[in-house]
């Protein structure tokens, strides 16, 4: 019996931590590092701050903590399963990847309050340093796996496609987060046909 309350216990304490970095991650988007409040963050998961400080020793943790807990959501291998696209070909990822970037969802405002809370906190910096290398891994594995299923040039390096796709993916969520008139969007099927020929191109060989 009272292993089976430990077991109740730890699943409890379990949740409320999900709570806890759910709500935070919320308010770091909302508002920013600097402005996020403790209080909020325990009212959103309802719970108390004692709930907080029981967990981490201060703010600087808690949002840390946070920022970590929004990167494991949105790295390339997470939103591959979430789509459920993980057995399709690595082009046809690419342009659902491509399709999802253009509509714009809750990364395009993670990746703006990071870029921004990063220049005035180490903590924040370092983490999205992790994240930028775990992003430009995932991706990299991805191309590799792409070379097998298509006649890929070896001219065209693993690590120049995966930053150009990864400069393209941050570029866009910081572009639309500025607010873009719609003539200089194009259509989701504008873009993904661009995403597709670009990949085409990468099966011929580089120009000299």
């Amino acid at each position: 019996m009272r292993v089976a309350d430990n077991d109740v216990r730890r699943r409890d304490s379990d949740e409320t931590t999900t709570r806890l970095l759910d709500a935070a991650a919320e308010v770091f988007v909302e508002h920013g590092y600097d402005k996020a409040v403790i209080a909020d963050i325990a009212r959103r998961a309802g719970v108390t701050t004692g709930a907080v400080f029981g967990r981490w020793a201060n703010k600087s943790e808690l949002m840390a903590a946070a920022v970590d807990h929004i990167f494991d959501q949105i790295l390339p291998d997470q939103r591959i399963k979430q789509l459920g696209i993980d057995d399709v070909p690595v082009t046809d990822i690419f342009s659902a990847w491509a399709a999802n970037i253009l509509s714009g969802d809750e990364t395009q405002d993670v990746m703006v309050q990071v870029f921004a809370s990063a220049r005035n906190n180490d903590a924040v910096r370092q983490r999205l340093q992790w994240f930028l290398d775990e992003q430009a891994q995932q991706i990299a594995h991805l191309i590799d796996r792409g070379r097998i299923e298509v006649d890929f040039d070896p001219g065209y390096s693993t690590a120049a496609v995966a930053l150009l796709i990864q400069a393209v993916g941050v570029g866009i969520h910081l572009l639309l987060s500025a607010g873009r008139d719609e003539q200089h969007i194009p259509s989701a099927q504008e873009w993904e046909t661009l995403i597709r020929g670009l990949f085409h191109s990468l099966t011929t060989p580089p120009p000299q």
